[in-house]
């Protein structure tokens, strides 16, 4: 269920009113049962953004329900103990407002718009929705069909096929093995149970907090939360205990469809969040496969080569492991040779860096942060990731220096560190057979 607000207020959306060069302004509070408060000013328009994030996203799937953090989310918004679904519904369209909820693999959200008049009816309304779901069984039923179709829906696409096999040969038992939406033969394993249960376990205020970005004074945000969420109930939690999975060797798996292209998803385990070398391993990629047909990836499979139109690459990081993938789409008769090349790239990378490229690399990322702060949208977004990755409140101030700083010596150790083209996962969606690829000693599990 996704309610949308009205287009006077898209309109307003639209418009651009920060100035690029501004740092955000960033404060943080906690009331008394633990509720972290995160606030920040901005009075260009009469509208507030807002995100609630609860530490129970995806990795704390249990084994055989993937996808439930994402449908125990998705219910907060459909009916509560005051409520039903509908009456909510008829409250936030007359506010011509915006309320969505779902899960990353690190947190499940609510995120809510609406114009600034409206805040204290919007922050009762989702305090109703955290603290008061009903979990009502038809309307879950409902749910768990549309989220079963939804997914059966994309796997025609071989690029979304390619990436859930890929993060399941990857990751093997680790939950970081599917996408929040989870797959089609788990999503029916979950009951009403399962999502009470979930919820019990992880809701609460000290596993949360709260973004507001937009037309607000901070004494009067503070009176509010207080109000709406200071009687939300602390708990004991559980939090999640593992790392990633180490790939040792090369492992291959071919997922057969009667198509004229090859899709190439080949990678490994990367950083966390808590790596202290992010932004050059950042970096690294931006010049790897990260900038599009300026990388080298790109120069080297679909530029000089003519093998591929889209070659790409990047890092996935979450608060409990990560991943790296680079990927191809070419001609099945090409796709032994795009991998090798891949590998080869890789290997460059740790030997071979040009002064020219870190410069791009960084004037692009220098000149494009600022854009994340274009709407108040993205304000939220940039402190939801500010919070959840510990970055600190004056990152904004220190990134250019961070970025500035990065030298040749760095792109060279990070590619050292996290690329590893001995030992890696390849997933092939394709009309191909493991003998057209040409690898040495890779176990190929289908």
């Amino acid at each position: 269920m996704v309610w949308r607000f009205s287009t006077k207020l898209l309109l307003i959306v639209s418009v651009c009113f920060l100035s690029a060069l501004r740092a955000i302004n960033i404060q943080r509070d906690t009331l008394s049962n633990g509720f972290v408060i995160l606030l920040s000013e901005a009075h260009k328009i009469p509208m507030v953004e807002i995100k609630v994030i609860v530490k129970a996203g995806s990795v704390l799937d249990p084994v055989g329900k993937a996808g439930l953090a994402n449908l125990a989310a998705k219910m907060l918004i459909r009916g509560t103990r005051i409520h039903s679904g509908d009456e909510l519904l008829s409250r936030i369209e007359y506010l011509g407002a915006d309320l969505n909820a779902g899960a990353t693999e690190d947190y499940a959200e609510i995120s809510a718009r609406a114009l600034s008049k409206d805040l204290p009816l919007l922050l009762e309304i989702i305090s109703e929705c955290l603290t008061k779901p009903l979990f009502d069984t038809i309307e879950f039923k409902r749910l768990q069909r549309r989220t079963y179709s939804e997914i059966v829906s994309q796997m025609d696409d071989p690029f979304y096929i390619g990436q859930v096999e890929f993060r399941s040969l990857l990751f093997g038992k680790h939950p970081l093995n599917h996408d929040p939406l989870g797959f089609d033969s788990t999503i029916n394993n979950i009951s009403i149970t399962d999502i009470k249960d979930f919820y019990n376990m992880y809701y609460a205020s000290n596993n949360a907090a709260l973004v507001l970005v937009g037309d607000f004074t901070y004494d009067s945000a503070i009176e509010l939360m207080k109000r709406y969420f200071v009687d939300w109930h602390r708990k004991t939690i559980t939090n999640f205990s593992g790392t990633s999975p180490a790939v040792n060797g090369k492992r291959g798996l071919i997922v057969k469809r009667d198509i004229s292209q090859s899709y190439i998803f080949f990678g490994f385990s990367g950083p966390d969040y808590k790596a202290k070398d992010w932004i050059q391993t950042r970096i690294m990629n931006y010049i790897l496969g990260g900038s599009g047909l300026t990388s080298r990836l790109a120069t080297e499979i679909r530029e000089k080569r003519g093998l591929a139109y889209d070659v790409f690459s990047f890092f996935d990081r979450f608060s409990y492991g990560g991943y790296f993938i680079a990927g191809v789409q070419t001609k099945n008769e090409s796709a032994s040779e795009a991998i090798n090349l891949i590998i080869q790239e890789l290997k460059r990378i740790s030997q071979d860096v040009h002064i020219d490229e870190l410069n791009r690399a960084k004037k692009y990322y220098i000149g494009n942060f600022p854009l994340n702060f274009d709407t108040y949208r993205e304000m939220a977004n940039f402190i939801t990731k500010i919070e959840i990755e510990g970055l600190g409140l004056d990152y904004a101030d220190k990134f250019e220096g961070l970025v500035s700083a990065v030298t040749l010596k760095d792109i060279k150790e990070s590619a050292q560190k996290y690329l590893h083209p001995d030992d890696f996962s390849l997933v092939i969606v394709g009309n191909i057979d493991k003998e057209a690829i040409k690898i040495k000693n890779i176990d190929w599990v289908r």
